[in-house]
C-alpha cells in the first residue's frame, strides 16, 4: 500500500491528513495536496484503515495502535521537509478526526481541522475497531460528553491552537451531540471556527459538498495568522 507524500524545498508548512475508517477520499486528498503544494504546504496521508484496506488488514486494529501510526506519520512528514515547518496542521475525518484530536497530546499541532469527528468511549481504547458493538456506540454518541469523560475531548480541552470544526447537516453516522461535545471542549483554543455543510451526508457524497468543504479548508489554512 503506497503512502502519498508531497514535499519540496519550497514547503514552509505541513499538513497531516487522517482519513476515516471507510473513507473513499484519496482523490480528494490528492486534489488538496496538489493545491496546497502551490501555497507552500507539504502533505501526507496517514496510514489509517480506509475503504481500500482488505478485511484481514483491518482485523486487530485498535485505537491505541492507530494513534501510534499517526504519530509515526507526523514524524515522517516533518522529517521529509527541507526545513522545520513554520506551522503544522492536522486534518481528520470521522475516525481520523478522533485520531487527530488525540494526536495533539503527543505531537505538535498548530492548526486542527476536524470534519464530523467520531467519538469512542475510553473503555474501547484497546478493543478491536471492527468488533465494537454498534448499538452501544450509537447510544454513547447520542449523549453529550465532557472532557473529563473522554480522552479525545480531554486533548481538545488542552489544545491552544486554531480549530476548524465542520459538520454535515444530514450526517447519518455522527449525531449533533458529538459535534457539540467537541465544540464545547475547545475552551482554550486560540480560535474556533465552525461551519455546517447544508444538506450534506457523512461521506459528502455530492460533488458540490466536497467542493465546498475543500474550498473552506484551503481558505481557512491560508487565512489563519501565524502567531
Amino acid at each position: 500500500m503506497t503512502i502519498s507524500v508531497g514535499t519540496d524545498s519550497a514547503a514552509e508548512n505541513a499538513l497531516l491528513v487522517c482519513p476515516g475508517w471507510d473513507d473513499h477520499g484519496r482523490p480528494q486528498y490528492e486534489k488538496l495536496k496538489d493545491e496546497l503544494a502551490g501555497l507552500g504546504w507539504a502533505c501526507r496521508r496517514a496510514r489509517l484503515p480506509d475503504a481500500t484496506w482488505r478485511d484481514d488488514e483491518r482485523a486487530g486494529i485498535v485505537p491505541r495502535d492507530s494513534l501510534d501510526q499517526v504519530a509515526q506519520d507526523h514524524d515522517a512528514l516533518v522529517r521529509a521537509m527541507a526545513r522545520p515547518p513554520r506551522r503544522i496542521a492536522v486534518l481528520g475525518f470521522s475516525y481520523g478526526g478522533y485520531m487527530a484530536a488525540l494526536l495533539t497530546s503527543v505531537r505538535r499541532a498548530d492548526l486542527l481541522v476536524l470534519r464530523s469527528p467520531a467519538l469512542y468511549p475510553d473503555h474501547d481504547w484497546n478493543a478491536e475497531k471492527e468488533q465494537l458493538d454498534e448499538s452501544k456506540l450509537r447510544d454513547y454518541r447520542m449523549r453529550l460528553h465532557a472532557p473529563s469523560d473522554n480522552r479525545a475531548l480531554g486533548c481538545c480541552a488542552s489544545f491552544e491552537g486554531d480549530v476548524l470544526l465542520a459538520a454535515s447537516e444530514h450526517d447519518e453516522v455522527i449525531p449533533p451531540s458529538v459535534i457539540e461535545s467537541y465544540r464545547r471542549a475547545f475552551g482554550r483554543a486560540r480560535s474556533l471556527a465552525f461551519f455546517m455543510l447544508p444538506g450534506a451526508d457523512h461521506a459528502l457524497t455530492a460533488a458540490h459538498h466536497k467542493a465546498a468543504y475543500h474550498r473552506r479548508v484551503v481558505e481557512w489554512l491560508q487565512a489563519v495568522p501565524t502567531p
